[in-house]
């Protein structure tokens, strides 16, 4: 059943399944996008401050991206999601390194009706990516665009 902007309420939260990160992957999302040396090469990496190979911090972004669309707005929930109006707030809190499985926890935190276009609300998420061990690795705030049910209020 589709969840649109009257269903969900401040406070509702969502927990995905996990994602296991490889030492593959993160080399090759690194290479591409953010070649530093401790996301590409193991013997720089353990001579950096991470003393060992970690996920480059838009790769883990792009992670929560997929979970949180993959099984919140177009999975379980399935929230009517029209796009989003961006994000702020972003932080790295720990190091992701290989072999760890990470989840997504999302809560409304605010929504607004829109005021100039009927068949939307804005709602705000704070998407938190956690780690086997429980810690947070990764927080932001979504702005999304989510339809309204019933667009002739």
């Amino acid at each position: 059943m589709t969840q649109y902007y009257e269903d969900l309420e401040v406070g509702d939260t969502y927990e995905t399944g996990g994602y296991t990160i490889t030492k593959e992957e993160i080399i090759d999302f690194a290479e591409q996008f953010d070649p530093q040396p401790f996301h590409i090469d193991e013997d720089a990496a353990h001579d950096s401050m991470f003393d060992g190979l970690v996920a480059s911090g838009l790769h883990t972004l792009c992670l929560s991206v997929r979970l949180f669309v993959t099984e919140v707005v177009d999975g379980e929930v399935n929230i009517a999601n029209m796009g989003g109006l961006g994000m702020d707030d972003l932080r790295w809190h720990e190091p992701v390194r290989p072999g760890e499985t990470l989840r997504v926890r999302v809560e409304v935190v605010d929504k607004t009706p829109s005021s100039s276009r009927s068949d939307r609300g804005y709602v705000d998420f704070r998407r938190s990516v956690v780690n086997d061990a429980d810690e947070e690795v990764l927080s932001i705030l979504s702005h999304n665009i989510v339809r309204r049910a019933d667009d002739s209020v």
